[in-house]
This record gives structure tokens, C-alpha cells and sequence, in this order.
């Protein structure tokens, strides 16, 4: 087990397959974080729209059915949701290497290691509290 952060972020994870998804899911609970998970960026968006609830950071696949790939979903939350931070993972290099020019941190390569997300994280999330404050 990991430290636990101190203020409980909620990170969205957007994963179509179930065996990755939840692990990961688990994972991220384990550490402290409240998961919300998604199949799909249309599913995504969904939970997105409802400005009640609360989101930190979205943590989405590239590759994925749905009407709209990890890529499409980046957009979205840019245009819609720029306060979001985003991370995405993909398998293919160049994918991986698009997703950075939308993610603040980089990408994280699949397979990856729940260790390596987490930490991903917490780099965005402290980087964000870093441009908080005065």
C-alpha cells in the first residue's frame, strides 16, 4: 500500500476492458482515491456534464469503443472541462506520443504498472495545487 493522499482527489477512470479497468480501479481506491469508472468516453462525458460531480482528474485509454476514442475524449474535456487534468495510456507509440501533446504530464505506455499511474497522478494533482496557491 502507498501513502495516502491527504485531501481524497477523485479520478475518473475510462478503461473498456473490465479486467483492466477494475484492477486499476482498485488500485487507485487502495491509495486513497474516490473512482469513478467509465466503459466508454461517451459514458465519460456523461459523468462529466454533471457539474455536481466532482472530478479531479481523468484517467482514460486510448484505444476504446464508443463513438469517441481517449484522443476525442481529451479534446472534449478541454473545451468543456479545461480545469480537468488528463491522462491517457495507450499502447501504440505514436498514440502515446500524441496523448502527451494533450496531457500536461505526459502519457503512461500500456501495459503499465498501477505504481506508475499513481504516481502520475499525484504529479498532476500536486502540480495543481502548486498553481493554487498565492
Amino acid at each position: 500500500m502507498t501513502n495516502k493522499p491527504e485531501l481524497q482527489a477523485t479520478v475518473l477512470v475510462v478503461e473498456d476492458e473490465v479486467l483492466i479497468r477494475m484492477p486499476i480501479a482498485q488500485y487507485l481506491r487502495d491509495c486513497g482515491y474516490k473512482v469513478i469508472e467509465a466503459v466508454n468516453a461517451d459514458e465519460a462525458i456523461t459523468v462529466l456534464l454533471h457539474r455536481e460531480t466532482v472530478v479531479d482528474i481523468v484517467f482514460s485509454d486510448i484505444e476504446m469503443s464508443g463513438a469517441i476514442d481517449g484522443f476525442g475524449l481529451a479534446k472534449w474535456i478541454r473545451e468543456h472541462r479545461p480545469e480537468l487534468d488528463v491522462l491517457l495510456a495507450g499502447t501504440v507509440p505514436r498514440a502515446v506520443e500524441n496523448a502527451e501533446q494533450l496531457c500536461e504530464q505526459g502519457s503512461v505506455p500500456k501495459p503499465y504498472d498501477a505504481q506508475t499511474v499513481h504516481n502520475h497522478i499525484k504529479r498532476l494533482l500536486a502540480a495543481r495545487d502548486a498553481a493554487r496557491k498565492p
